[in-house]
């Protein structure tokens, strides 16, 4: 049976060299980075501790209806736009009707407003009104109460319109100048020099250079045995590669588990090995073009071809039109794999 579907060369050329090694040195390298920037922000992080801002809020619940009223920061400054966040939450099927617009809100003016998408949880829905606000003047400032609508449409519900209103919130707004803010008829002289610890700082950064230095020269030496394991591996010869290719095929179990993927395998190793002998692209072509480029050479005996042929096809079977084989036609594919690249010396390790 002849096939044109193209071979799945990536597929089977990161299956018969083997999964990918882990980036260990990218790894490393990042590690590194960590403990440097560590090191060096240490002092900082206790500096940059700051408090949560506090937020006032009011909260009122009916029925299958939950408002949630917050405002921060409290207190604010008149400099600042304080942000109010309106939250319904409300189970599903009732019809929710949020306040309009407007253009004010108390002794607030609104710079600003956005609605974020909708929230569908646990069969409630959660809606927000996000509001910007501006003060108009320092003091105790009040937030009016705000009215939301609902029908109560539930299957269970009394299939009528209910009001539920907020209490109002009360929003401190501070001074840009306070009265007891600094002036120049408060400053000092010149205070006295303090003595100052001596700094250990020079301690941190000596041991974080050292590991820095025992990270470096454990990459480097594992830069350099990869290399050396690459170039020796460049050595092999086509029959050499293609005989380590093949045991480790056989001895992978959940590979012969995967008959696809088994065959996939197989035939790969058998095509690099042509590749790498004759200089036919093997990986590169379906069955139908390799047989037909090899049959107008010299390259392979007429026998030969007629072997390599059946193979192939056999295996296409299994690859594109999904026939199990049995396990003695995987073990026969297996040796006749073996025997076309002159690997007679050696039988599978569980016959």
């Amino acid at each position: 049976m002849r096939n044109t579907r193209r071979e799945p060369v990536a597929i089977a050329k990161s299956a018969v060299f083997g999964p990918p090694r882990r980036n260990v040195t990218g790894t490393f390298v990042t590690l590194l980075l960590i403990l440097v920037v560590g090191c060096g922000g240490q002092g900082e992080m206790d500096d940059q501790r700051t408090d949560a801002p506090r937020v006032a809020q009011t909260k009122i619940e009916r029925g299958p209806v939950t408002v949630t009223v917050e405002v921060s920061p409290e207190p604010a400054r008149l400099s600042d736009e304080p942000t109010l966040t309106l939250t319904i939450d409300h189970e599903q099927g009732v019809d929710v009707e949020p306040p309009p617009f407007g253009e004010s809100m108390g002794d607030f003016i609104i710079r600003d407003f956005r609605e974020p998408l909708p929230i569908i949880r646990d069969q409630h829905q959660i809606i927000r009104q996000v509001y910007t606000l501006e003060p108009t003047s320092t003091g105790a400032l009040q937030i009016d109460p705000i009215r939301i609508t609902f029908l109560d449409a539930r299957i269970n519900g009394d299939g009528k319109s209910h009001t539920i209103e907020t209490e109002a919130l009360t929003l401190n707004v501070l001074s840009v100048v306070a009265s007891d803010a600094p002036t120049l008829a408060d400053l000092e002289g010149f205070a006295a020099p303090i003595d100052l610890a001596p700094s250990r700082a020079w301690i941190v950064w000596t041991v974080c250079g050292g590991i820095a230095l025992l990270f470096a020269a454990f990459v480097i030496l594992l830069i350099l045995a990869r290399r050396r394991a690459a170039e020796s591996e460049t050595q092999l010869t086509p029959r050499e590669l293609a005989n380590r290719e093949l045991e480790k095929l056989w001895r992978d179990d959940a590979t012969r588990e995967d008959v696809k993927l088994f065959y996939v395998r197989l035939t790969s190793i058998v095509r690099t090995y042509i590749e790498g002998t004759t200089g036919v692209h093997a990986p590169e072509q379906t069955t139908e073009e390799f047989l037909r480029e090899i049959g107008e050479g010299t390259r392979f005996p007429q026998e030969e071809r007629e072997r390599l042929k059946g193979f192939l096809e056999s295996a296409d079977l299994v690859k594109f039109a999904k026939h199990l084989p049995q396990a003695s036609d995987i073990h026969e594919s297996y040796h006749r794999a073996r025997r076309f690249v002159g690997l007679t010396g050696g039988d599978a390790t569980d016959e």
